[in-house]
């Protein structure tokens, strides 16, 4: 498809034009299983642990923010150095920078596992949240470089899939693991995963088109970046807990200020960090909205409806992990589709469609009370799940075909902390709305429960905690009033959650807005930038 002027369109090098148009030989598919697996494993490390933390406190008698950072150090990592660990990639090849990432995740992983005290467990997963960033954007650049590029979009629905069978997978995998083994157990899983990937992807994993950067990456952009998304990640996180308090609005202020300076950086150095003349193709700038938008909604959503769940309406964990899995599992059949679409009518079809798709699961979202019936929450989790699978493999497919064949490291760590930090902004601004409503709605409700004045005003002074949907701790409550608290908790927190969806739908019209500009990448991908 011709470009139009405004997307900035390269000829296909010489490398690519020798590559089998239409076929994926063994080995490719040897090597797409290969990367798609260790991104897997990275995922699924993120999900199960939220089945580890409960044993990890009493083990290692952790304060509740002691708990917070085994998670946390891990995701700052991860959202810090995606766009580095791309570059890194571009600069002394995807092939080797995957397979050392792969290592160090392994060794990371032994780290946190035999960790005596919290400290060094949250030391460990720092560093494996940093060499698992390292995973996810050279295994998308290593297929951009092995794979036909006519064939990218059934390789990108292999790597989505894998990623959605973590997704789905990962409480289960979590429950059975630290059952048996403990929460230990969760780290040392991944080190035969690691050791299999190693020795088969040194055998196997070809370098493709691979073609390497031959500046030297530019380390004060790379500081100033890291220092702008810790800054702004670690705002986020606090914003629901805090509030807009003297310190979020200072790192709010920092990665304002940082984030200037990096842009600056970019414009004037000649081996940027992130090249600005990527965001020069509408359709890539265009997709990488689109996906922060989706991850916002569908991803920052999925922890409240798991609370909904299990606080308002009483499941046990277990329960509610299955009650969600429409919207995981379905995330693979909206890859597919969406695959299917973006071959058949192009990328704009399948986004656009995904984005409508999360809006009216959305709005199915807005309806619900806290009594309501599991056969409208399911298939609205459904048509989220199947929304943003249809949007993120094509999303991820276009960021990648407008880019150069040597950034595609830094392309796919670009998407990746898109993603990311969609989700994290998603929780945190979802909790944010949902703690303002239930602290304006809670004190009504206890009023029409029959909740008597005084203990009214002790619960609803515990509003922050109700925003979790917990029912606030009332000293002295007779049973009857505990139960009239409840009932006036649980339809705070779900208006609370209503409210919040409301704002995801529209903000999924903007994005289906957004996606009608995307253009399908050229037949051929982006030649190399000098």
């Amino acid at each position: 498809m011709t470009q139009p002027a405004r997307d900035e369109a390269w000829s296909p090098s010489g490398a690519e034009q020798a590559a089998p148009a239409g076929v994926i030989t063994t080995r490719m598919w040897v090597t797409l299983v290969l990367v798609s697996l260790g991104a897997m494993m990275e995922a699924l490390d993120s999900t199960v642990m939220a089945i580890g933390n409960p044993e990890i406190a009493v083990d290692l008698g952790t304060r509740l923010t002691q708990l917070q950072w085994v998670s946390n150090g891990y995701m700052f990592a991860v959202v810090v150095f995606l766009i580095t660990a791309g570059k890194i990639g571009d600069r002394f090849g995807h092939r080797t920078t995957f397979l050392v990432g792969m290592v160090g995740f392994a060794a990371a992983s032994v780290a946190a596992g035999l960790a005596g005290s919290i400290e060094v467990l949250i030391a460990a997963r720092v560093v494996q949240g940093l060499f698992g960033a390292v995973l996810a954007p050279n295994s998308l650049a290593i297929i951009r470089n092995v794979v036909p590029f006519d064939r990218m979009k059934t390789a990108i629905g292999v790597w989505a899939g894998f990623g959605a069978l973590a997704m789905a997978a990962g409480p289960f995998v979590g429950g059975l693991v630290v059952g048996q083994f403990g929460w230990r157990g969760i780290f040392f899983l991944n080190v035969p995963i690691c050791v299999i990937v190693v020795i088969a992807g040194l055998l196997s994993i070809d370098r493709g088109r691979e073609q390497r950067l031959a500046a030297p990456i530019d380390i004060p952009g790379v500081v100033v970046l890291s220092a702008a998304l810790l800054a702004l990640v670690w705002g986020i996180v606090r914003l629901p807990v805090e509030g807009l308090d003297l310190v979020t609005g200072l790192l709010f202020l920092a990665f304002v200020l940082l984030g200037a300076l990096f842009l600056w950086r970019q414009q004037s150095s000649a081996n940027a960090v992130l090249p600005l003349r990527l965001f020069h193709s509408t359709s890539l700038s265009a997709a990488v909205v689109v996906i922060t938008m989706a991850a916002f909604v569908a991803f920052g959503s999925y922890f409240y409806f798991g609370l909904y769940l299990e606080r308002v309406q009483g499941h046990s964990p277990l329960l509610a992990g299955v009650l969600l899995l429409p919207q995981t599992v379905l995330f693979g059949l909206g890859a597919a589709v969406g695959g299917k679409l973006a071959g058949d009518k192009g990328p704009r079809v399948p986004m656009m469609l995904g984005a409508v798709l999360v809006a009216l699961g959305s709005v199915g979202i807005t309806l619900l009370q806290a009594d309501s019936s599991y056969l409208l929450l399911g298939p609205s989790l459904g048509l989220m799940g199947t929304g943003i699978g249809a949007i993120v493999p094509v999303a991820v497919g276009v960021i990648l075909g407008h880019s150069p064949a040597n950034l595609a490291g830094t392309a796919s760590g670009m998407q990746q902390t898109g993603l990311m930090l969609g989700a994290v902004l998603g929780t945190a601004i979802i909790g944010t709305i949902i703690s303002a409503r239930v602290a304006g709605d809670l004190p009504g409700r206890l009023t029409a429960a029959g909740v008597p004045q005084d203990v009214a005003s002790r619960a609803a002074d515990q509003a922050s905690v109700a925003a979790q949907g917990v029912l606030p701790q009332i000293d002295g409550a007779a049973p009857a009033v505990a139960a009239q608290i409840r009932t006036a908790v649980g339809q705070s927190f779900t208006g609370g959650l209503n409210t919040a969806l409301i704002v995801g739908a529209a903000l999924m019209v903007v994005a289906a807005v957004i996606a009608s500009r995307v253009q399908a990448p050229p037949q051929e991908s982006a030649a190399s930038w000098g």
